[in-house]
C-alpha cells in the first residue's frame, strides 16, 4: 500500500474523482491521509539493498524480522558501535495486516509464507490437500504481523521443565524478567500483580472488556465450573478470560511496529526487504560462518558477518536454511545432494498445538454482515477508528483445563471460540482460506446462510506426537516438507476426546446457552454419517477430519544440554559443531508451552539478545 504515501499518485487518485462534487473529494483526501498514516512505508525502516551492495560488512546478520528477529535486531543494534543487518523475505505490513478484525485473511497472500503439511492417514482428511494450512508470516514482524494477536505467556511449569532437563537459565524465574521487558501492559496493576507486569516496554499488551457474545460464552463456561479470571499471564493459568491481546489505538501492535517503527532512522541498523536468504557460508575448511548468500531481484549477493548470524527464521524456515547450508541429519543432507558439515537433529521434534472444533447455531439477522454493512464499517475504522474491524471481539475468549485433574495448575487443553455471524464468507472465507475440501465447505456455507454459529475449539496444549520437517530439495525456492505426526501418538487425540466432552458437548446444556437459543449443530460429514453423534468415534473421526493447526510450530532446533542428542543449539542458543551461529525463534523450544507461542517467542528473542550482548561485551573487557 505505498502508494497511499506517495503524494504525486495520491493526488492523481483524488483529481480522477473531481466531477462527484467536493463533499466526495474532501472523503477521499480524508480516507487516503489516514490510510496512508495507518499503513504508509513511513512507518518502517527503508530497505538497505543499496547500503548492503555498497559495503557488504557487518558485525551481525539476523535472518527473519519476524516475533523474535525484530526484537534480536532492535536489541542488538542499541550498541551504537555495533553494525546490524536484518534481512526478510517479505516487505513492509499493509492494510489487511495491520486491522485486527481481518487477521484471517491475511492467508494465502503475498504476506503468508502458504505452507501446507504433507498428507497422513489421521489427520487433516477434510482438506483439499489432505494437509493442514500452516500461516506464516512473510513480511516486518512475521507471524506477529498475521497471527490474532493473542498475547499469552505459557505456564510456569513450561519454563521449570526447560530449565529441569538441562537448560540452565531457562526456568520461569529465569525467563520472567524477559516477559516484563517486552510489556506495556494497560490493565490494573496491583500488588498482588506486579510481579508478573510492566507499563515500560514496547509491546502494548491490552486487558479488554467482554462484549455480550463474549459474556455469553464466559457465563456458559463459568456454569460448567471454569472460573472466571482477569489474567493468566500473572500467578495462575487456569481458567476463562477475554485475552490479553496486541492492539493499540485500534491497530495491531506487531513486532515491527513495537520494535522496528521506532528505530526505523538508527544508523546502525540496516534492513533488507524482500530478500530471501539462501545459504550459511564458511571459512573454507573449516566450521566458523563468515556469511550469508542471499536472493535479491534474482541475484546473488554475499553479505559478511564479523561477528555472528542469528537465524530468526521461526520452527520451517530456520531448519531449512541450516539444512540448505549443511547443518541438519547426515543421511537426509546426503540424499538431496547437499554437503555435511555438522551431523545434528534440525528439522525433528517439531510440536504444534492442533484444534477441532464442536458448533453452535442460533437463527440470526443476516443482514448483519452484508458486503454494504462490511465497507461502513471498512470507512469508519480507516476515517475515525471505530467500528467493528478495529479489535478481535468477539474473538478473544479463551480458556484453559486440565481434563485430568482439575486441580492441577498446569492446563492439557485449551479452547478458543470463534464466532462467526451469518454469511460471514462476505468478511473472511475462513474455511475457504484453511483449504477445507468441498464437502465441509459448501455444507457449512449453506448452514451459515441465516444462523451465527460459535464454534468451541479444542486445542491440545502438551501434544506427545512429533513431527519432522525435510528438505524437498537442495532448490533455497523449493518449500521444505512438514511432517505433522498429527495424532501418531494416541493420547493426543484421546486428549482432545475428553475437552470436547467435558467442555464443548457441554456447553449447550447450560443455562446461558438454552435462553439465548444456542443449540448444537452438526456438520454432516460423510466420512463420520456411521458412527453415533457425539460418541467417542463420531468426534475422533470429526477430530481426524476438522484437524486445524493453532499456527504454533516450535521445537524444530532443540535446545538442551550436551548430553542431550537431538539438541540443536546449547542453552545459550549456540549452534552445535559450528562457530559463530546462533538460532534465536520459537524452534528452540525443547518442547512447545501451554498457549499461544507469540509471547513465548518474543521472550526467547529479547534473552537471545541479551545472551549475545553480554558474550561480546563480556570478551571484549577480558581483551
Amino acid at each position: 500500500m505505498s502508494w497511499a504515501c506517495d503524494q504525486a499518485l495520491t493526488s492523481n487518485i483524488v483529481n480522477s474523482y473531481q466531477p462527484t462534487g467536493p463533499l466526495f473529494i474532501q472523503t477521499l483526501q480524508s480516507f487516503l491521509a489516514a490510510q496512508c498514516a495507518l499503513v504508509g512505508d513511513h512507518l518502517w525502516p527503508d530497505d538497505a539493498t543499496k547500503a548492503v551492495l555498497d559495503d557488504p560488512n557487518y558485525d551481525f546478520i539476523v535472518v527473519g524480522a519476524g516475533s523474535a528477529g525484530s526484537v534480536v535486531a532492535s536489541r542488538l543494534s542499541e550498541n551504537p558501535e555495533w553494525k546490524v543487518l536484518l534481512v526478510e523475505a517479505g516487505g513492509n505490513p499493509n492494510i489487511g495486516t495491520e486491522m485486527p478484525q481481518l487477521f484471517f485473511s491475511n492467508m494465502g497472500t503475498s504476506v503468508d509464507w502458504d505452507y501446507h503439511s504433507q498428507p497422513q492417514k489421521g489427520a487433516c482428511r477434510g482438506y483439499k490437500k489432505k494437509g493442514c494450512a500452516w500461516p506464516r508470516g512473510k513480511l516486518l514482524g512475521g507471524s506477529s504481523s498475521i497471527n490474532g494477536m493473542f498475547y499469552v505467556r505459557g505456564n510456569r511449569a513450561d519454563y521449570d521443565e526447560w530449565a529441569a532437563s538441562g537448560n540452565n537459565g531457562w526456568s520461569y524465574e529465569d525467563v520472567l524478567p524477559y516477559f516484563l521487558k517486552i510489556e506495556n501492559f494497560n490493565g490494573d496493576v496491583t500488588h498482588e500483580n506486579e510481579k508478573y507486569h510492566n507499563q515500560n516496554g514496547p509491546l502494548y499488551v491490552v486487558q479488554g472488556k467482554p462484549n455480550p457474545l463474549e459474556n455469553l460464552i464466559i457465563q456458559a463456561a463459568v456454569e460448567l465450573g471454569i472460573k472466571n479470571v482477569t489474567d493468566i499471564n500473572g500467578d495462575n493459568q487456569m481458567g476463562i478470560l477475554v485475552s490479553h491481546t496486541n492492539i493499540k489505538n485500534n491497530f495491531r501492535v506487531s513486532t515491527a511496529r513495537a520494535y522496528l517503527s521506532p528505530i526505523k532512522e538508527r544508523k546502525n541498523l540496516h534492513v533488507m526487504k524482500h530478500t530471501h536468504a539462501t545459504q550459511i557460508l564458511f571459512i573454507p575448511g573449516t566450521n566458523t560462518v563468515n556469511g550469508i548468500l542471499v536472493n535479491k531481484d534474482g541475484k546473488d549477493i554475499t553479505v559478511n558477518a564479523k561477528k555472528e548470524i542469528i537465524l530468526s527464521g521461526g520452527a520451517v524456515n530456520s531448519p531449512q536454511l541450516l539444512m540448505l547450508s549443511g547443518i541438519g541429519p547426515k543421511k537426509h543432507l546426503e540424499d538431496v545432494g547437499v554437503t555435511v558439515i555438522a551431523d545434528l537433529s534440525v528439522g525433528e521434534n517439531l510440536q504444534d498445538h492442533i484444534y477441532a472444533p464442536i458448533f453452535y447455531s442460533m437463527p440470526f439477522d443476516k443482514d448483519t454482515t452484508t458486503l454494504a454493512n462490511f465497507f461502513d464499517a471498512f470507512v469508519k475504522y480507516i476515517l475515525e477508528g471505530s467500528g467493528p474491524l478495529k479489535d478481535t471481539s468477539p474473538n478473544r475468549v479463551i480458556s484453559f483445563i486440565n481434563t485430568t485433574d482439575a486441580k492441577s495448575s498446569s492446563p492439557d487443553i485449551q479452547f478458543h471460540y470463534l464466532v462467526l455471524p451469518p454469511d460471514a464468507s462476505n468478511i473472511t472465507d475462513i474455511y475457504g482460506k484453511h483449504g477445507l475440501g468441498e464437502e465441509f465447505h459448501q455444507k457449512f456455507l449453506k448452514m451459515n446462510e441465516d444462523k451465527l454459529f460459535i464454534a468451541a475449539y479444542s486445542a491440545v496444549l502438551y501434544p506427545k506426537s512429533k513431527g519432522k520437517i525435510l528438505l524437498a530439495s537442495k532448490n533455497p525456492f523449493d518449500k521444505p516438507l512438514i511432517y505433522a505426526n498429527y495424532f501418531e501418538n494416541p493420547e493426543d487425540l484421546a486428549c482432545m476426546v475428553r475437552a470436547m466432552k467435558q467442555h464443548s458437548l457441554k456447553l449447550g446444556d447450560t443455562k446461558t446457552f438454552k435462553s439465548t437459543g444456542l443449540n448444537l449443530d452438526w456438520v454432516e460429514l460423510d466420512a463420520c454419517k456411521d458412527f453415533e453423534k457425539a460418541s467417542d468415534e463420531h468426534l475422533e473421526c470429526i477430530a481426524r477430519e476438522l484437524t486445524f493447526s493453532l499456527y504454533h510450530p516450535t521445537s524444530t532446533v532443540k535446545m538442551g544440554p550436551e548430553n542431550d542428542v537431538m539438541s540443536v543449539v546449547d542453552p545459550e542458543l549456540k549452534v552445535r559443531k559450528v562457530n559463530g551461529l546462533r538460532v534465536i525463534d520459537a524452534s528452540i523450544m525443547p518442547n512447545i508451552v501451554r498457549g499461544n507461542t507469540n509471547a513465548a517467542s518474543m521472550m526467547i528473542g529479547e534473552k537471545g539478545a541479551d545472551m549475545i550482548k553480554h558474550f561480546w561485551l563480556n570478551k571484549n573487557t577480558e581483551l
